[in-house]
């Protein structure tokens, strides 16, 4: 679990504030302009998530989770089969609950930010793709680097992503392992009931 909190909390930093089109020519600069703006919303908002620590909730709601497909991460979790038998009310209201949890369990990682130096390399797949995958390196003050991949899918002209690769640990896989057999034997329905007791404080 801390494996993917990181995870989580340097896509926080790289990924979101401002929409990313799809048809851009070149997504790696439009990251490291993202990037540049995403270090200053944290640093703009700090004073104000120290004194109010739930204030966090706030900035991940506004500025991140617009830029992550949580229906192609949901398909994955819940594997095809399982997600397709499901009715579109009950579909919504996993990746409703899901997104709570997200915000919840991963909040905390912005205040991880340290003024690191992210590096971005050049594309193993084409901009014209509707998905991509985005090298990058994350220089740590007195840590060691660490790699970081990201994949993205074109989703109503603009750029989601779906998945990131620390150190070759994916998001995906995680929640996948967290949920996917859950899923398989009980239903998302029973499954998604759990994930909203457990975010309202009652399991």
């Amino acid at each position: 679990m801390k494996k993917i909190v990181l995870l989580f909390g340097i896509f926080l930093l790289v990924f979101g504030f401002n929409q990313v089109q799809a048809v851009q020519a070149d997504p790696i600069k439009t990251m490291e302009s993202i990037t540049t703006s995403v270090q200053n919303e944290i640093k703009k908002n700090r004073a104000r998530i120290e004194k109010d620590p739930k204030a966090i909730y706030e900035v991940v709601n506004q500025v991140i989770l617009p830029h992550v497909d949580f229906v192609e991460m949901a398909i994955w979790m819940a594997g095809k089969s399982a997600w397709s038998k499901a009715s579109a009310a009950d579909q919504a209201a996993f990746i409703k609950e899901f997104k709570v949890l997200v915000v919840r369990t991963y909040a905390t990682s912005l205040n991880k930010y340290n003024n690191e130096i992210i590096e971005f390399f050049p594309m193993q797949t084409s901009a014209s793709s509707t998905r991509i995958q985005i090298s990058s390196k994350i220089h740590r003050l007195n840590k060691e680097d660490l790699r970081v991949d990201y994949r993205l899918i074109s989703n109503n002209s603009t750029w989601k992503l779906y998945d990131v690769i620390i150190e070759g640990v994916s998001i995906l896989k995680g929640f996948q392992a967290q949920f996917s057999e859950h899923i398989r034997n009980n239903g998302l329905k029973a499954v998604t009931q759990e994930i909203k007791l457990h975010n309202e404080g009652k399991s």
